[in-house]
């Protein structure tokens, strides 16, 4: 009987050693979550494993899920699946019917990208106007004017220059001879006897007013005749003529009337193109034949164009994206006693058949020593 209960008690004190043990070790697994000290010295086992490897292991968890489980070749054979395809189709299809139900402007979307992007897009490419306007404004401003005509257009205008003394000529004959020019003659005829005196008075005595008319009328149509006054005309409006081709653009207009120029014009570019008024246009309504043809054909490209993109260049993504420090630094900063509730909750079931492995093993330890002391 004595040889019994002392197999019994050293069973049960087995069974407890071998459970409390393994109880112990689970919980050591997290706890304490900081190092202990006893009068200054820190205690041995604190923290727990995994709060003193948590940097380390996180290191190492990240390297293996991005050395091994999502690697640049899971992510291109994803991207080159089916699934992956019809998705991105499906949702661009989404997007375009979405575009021309609710009328997207580019304005609007402009401005979900950021509420005042389209206001400075706006104002950027007026300021764009400007810029190229004063650019060429001030190229024109520092010529002359005969680099200002075209090849074509200069050899017209000097022809036209070397025949204008004709014209004028011609003009000056006509009117001579036009009643008006007679009347304007005897004006003037009039007009210097009344106002020069004795001398001119006395002209009365020999000639009428209209005789003296005729007569420059005649000598006026004369000069305009000869030779050497078209000659000289000629010679006259050809030098002007040159002498004005030579001159830059600079001495007819001065800087101040420039600039009121150079803003007029933009202003009225401004208001002609409306770039305002185009950003509000929905967009199928800008090109609706090119928005038509994206819809049907259009988005497959762009779909292709997007996985071959992302599969050269996945890799260079996925290291811009660090996500192997990331993983670390997530779990760095996860709280540990979420970690073991977590731990816990998965292996509940594993850990407590651990804990009951324990107290068996420990009892039939127990059983076994007692034997062998009952025996010897």
């Amino acid at each position: 009987m004595e040889t019994v209960m002392m197999i019994l008690i050293m069973a049960i004190i087995g069974s407890l050693i071998g459970g409390l043990t393994n109880k112990l070790a689970i919980t050591m697994l997290f706890k304490p979550y900081e190092k202990k000290y006893l009068f200054g010295y820190a205690l041995p086992f604190t923290p727990g494993l995994i709060p003193r490897r948590r940097e380390e292991a996180s290191t190492k968890l990240g390297e293996i899920i991005m050395g091994h489980l999502l690697t640049p070749e899971v992510f291109v054979e994803k991207l080159n699946s089916e699934n992956t395809r019809n998705f991105l189709v499906l949702f661009i299809d989404q997007q375009l019917d979405t575009m021309e139900r609710e009328e997207w402007s580019t304005s609007y979307v402009l401005n979900r990208i950021h509420p005042t992007l389209s206001e400075k897009i706006l104002q950027g490419l007026n300021d764009e106007i400007y810029k190229n306007v004063e650019k060429y404004g001030n190229d024109i401003y520092e010529k002359n004017i005969d680099e200002l005509i075209p090849s074509e257009s200069r050899l017209k205008l000097d022809q036209y220059m070397f025949e204008t003394h004709k014209m004028i000529l011609g003009k000056a004959r006509e009117y001579i001879r036009s009643e008006r020019g007679y009347h304007d003659i005897y004006t003037m005829i009039d007009e210097f006897i009344e106002n020069r005196g004795r001398l001119a008075s006395s002209l009365k005595v020999f000639f009428s007013k209209d005789s003296l008319t005729l007569r420059v009328q005649s000598e006026f149509l004369k000069l305009l005749n000869q030779e050497k006054m078209n000659n000289i005309l000629q010679t006259f409006i050809i030098q002007e003529y040159d002498e004005l081709r030579a001159r830059d653009v600079a001495s007819f207009i001065s800087e101040s009337d420039k600039g009121k120029m150079l803003s007029n014009v933009s202003t009225f570019l401004q208001q002609q193109i409306d770039i305002e008024e185009k950003l509000n246009i929905p967009l199928y309504k800008l090109n609706p034949e090119l928005f038509k043809s994206f819809q049907e054909k259009g988005k497959y490209q762009l779909v292709e164009n997007i996985i071959q993109y992302l599969g050269k260049n996945f890799e260079k993504i996925l290291d811009k994206l660090q996500l192997a420090q990331l993983i670390k630094y997530q779990i760095d900063n996860f709280e540990l006693s979420k970690i073991e509730s977590l731990v816990m909750e998965v292996s509940s079931k594993e850990l407590r058949m651990i804990t009951m492995l324990g107290f068996l093993l420990g009892g039939i330890i127990g059983v076994v020593q007692g034997i062998i002391v009952s025996i010897f």
